[in-house]
């Protein structure tokens, strides 16, 4: 009887195709698992200026009153590896974009005050919805 020295042609290349189709599924997942964790810095930006919109309105109550830079709204926020630039707030309107780096998806908040007690509940909206990045 003959011993087996190694492995043959056909089970090394049987290995590496599981590894390359277990790759090809990997790969993309973890992308988009990465791009999502770097979309976080976004949301978590914008949570500063949920919490400054709803100090200006508990104050004013008007959201017409609360645009970035007035009424204790900070200024719009520097552009980061994460944020892209142009990020506004307009009427308690808070509009950010990631940057290409974190899925270049654009996250809406639109704050709406409820009727009762004043309090205000904020509606996510944009392009991060549909990838599951939002909040």
């Amino acid at each position: 009887m003959k011993q087996q020295q190694g492995f043959t042609l056909i089970e090394l290349m049987i290995v590496v195709a599981i590894i390359g189709l277990i790759a090809s599924f990997a790969f993309p997942a973890y992308h988009e698992h990465v791009m999502k964790t770097r979309f976080a810095e976004v949301n978590t930006i914008s949570n500063t200026y949920k919490t400054a919109v709803a100090l200006c309105y508990s104050q004013t109550n008007d959201l017409m009153a609360c645009d970035a830079g007035t009424n204790g709204i900070p200024g719009p926020a520097e552009a980061t590896e994460n944020l892209a630039a142009g990020m506004t707030v307009v009427d308690g309107v808070i509009t950010m974009a990631g940057t290409q780096a974190a899925g270049g998806w654009v996250s809406v908040l639109v704050p709406t005050p409820s009727n009762s007690g004043g309090t205000l509940n904020w509606t996510q909206n944009g392009t991060c919805l549909a990838s599951g990045a939002c909040k």
